[in-house]
């Protein structure tokens, strides 16, 4: 299963946001229901959020819940 249309506050690619713990989306390639997810975040290449591998096929609106973001991180 590969995901696709990721987007971060409805947006592709943030240059940047207004919003500390922005919200995730995403479809599933070919319409493939999926059955858990992981989602990471990494600021210079050092882990700051890992949800772990959660049971759920909920794609949209997945809240960032990790240290609080500040002005010009970037976060991958």
């Amino acid at each position: 299963m590969k995901a696709n249309h990721l987007r971060t506050e409805y947006l592709e690619n943030p240059i940047g946001l207004g919003n500390s713990r922005p919200r995730f989306s995403w479809h599933c390639e070919g319409g493939v229901t999926q059955t858990a997810y992981q989602i990471t975040a990494a600021r210079d290449g050092e882990a700051v959020w890992d949800t772990g591998k959660v049971a759920s096929s909920r794609m949209t609106h997945i809240p960032y819940e990790g240290e609080a973001l500040h002005s010009r991180d970037r976060v991958e």
